[in-house]
């Protein structure tokens, strides 16, 4: 069986076409899971049976970022801040990161939506925001070009989990053969990433595929390996998939606030029984 891969231009599109069957896997935000299976309110407009199956990342550096005149998280105050979309997780990570510095959603700025995090790079260099949040390597690019970074993921001070691989929950049961011998691909390709043997080849690797100068792409994948970037261990930790459930409920990102109880039963969510599971 072979994998084809498609980038996606926002969680809206990607949700979209999953719900039309135009995926069986997703490399999606955890909170995304959480969303689309809980929320009548989601943007395709009903819950979608998607299940996450283990991690990719830990936020990949999610950054605060703002233009050369936006100095501090306060100077954000009646400015407009760009998310990919208002009720996404990443989102709630940005909320939570001026809430710690005092500003209040809809109150003491504006979101806007601007699609994925290489679309708010895009327009961040040309002044469009006050901040929005980057990562991926582009936070890094953007301090390269004299933006400010007012603040990183460690400001939430609890443990995040980012991207998952995530699976129709049908097409799963019905292959749990080949989504295992996906995972044990993935597995062994971070563990070549992670080889300080290969650094040199994955750096050629992320300017081939990125369209990035080797510098570049060395700064990019620096920030990937990072302390919040790529998971070194696939499993899903208990703490990060609640932490990030525990951000949805504190800015109302549930339809029922007894949707899901962050201190209940996870497993629901997952292929193979929830998070830490063996």
């Amino acid at each position: 069986m072979h994998v084809v891969y498609e980038q996606v231009q926002s969680s809206d599109q990607q949700f979209r076409d999953f719900a039309a069957g135009h995926y069986e896997v997703l490399q999606t935000a955890w909170d995304n899971v959480v969303n689309y299976r809980c929320n009548a309110s989601n943007d395709y407009g009903s819950p979608l049976y998607v299940m996450a199956d283990f991690a990719l990342d830990l936020g990949m550096e999610l950054t605060a970022v703002s233009p050369p005149e936006i100095t501090s998280l306060e100077a954000v105050h009646g400015g407009e801040v760009a998310v990919d979309a208002r009720d996404s997780g990443y989102a709630y990570v940005m909320y939570s990161i001026l809430d710690k510095a005092g500003l209040r959603r809809d109150s003491d700025y504006t979101v806007v939506s601007q699609g994925g995090v290489a679309e708010r790079y895009r327009r961040m260099t040309d002044g469009y925001a006050s901040a929005t949040l980057l990562s991926d390597g582009l936070e890094a690019l953007a301090r390269e070009q004299g933006m400010n970074q007012l603040a990183d993921e460690s400001a939430l001070g609890m443990p995040y989990l980012g991207s998952v691989a995530a699976w129709n929950g049908d097409w799963y049961s019905a292959h749990r053969d080949v989504a295992v011998r996906f995972r044990e691909s993935y597995e062994a390709a971070l563990a070549w990433v992670l080889d300080p043997a290969h650094r040199n080849d994955a750096v050629d690797v992320v300017a081939d595929v990125r369209g990035l100068s080797k510098p570049d792409a060395r700064l990019v994948l620096d920030a990937e390996l990072g302390p919040w970037g790529m998971a070194r261990d696939t499993t899903i930790t208990d703490e990060g998939a609640r932490a990030v459930i525990g951000l949805r409920q504190q800015f109302d990102g549930f339809d029922d606030e007894t949707a899901v109880n962050p201190y209940g039963d996870l497993a629901p969510f997952f292929v193979s029984g929830g998070p830490d599971a063996s």
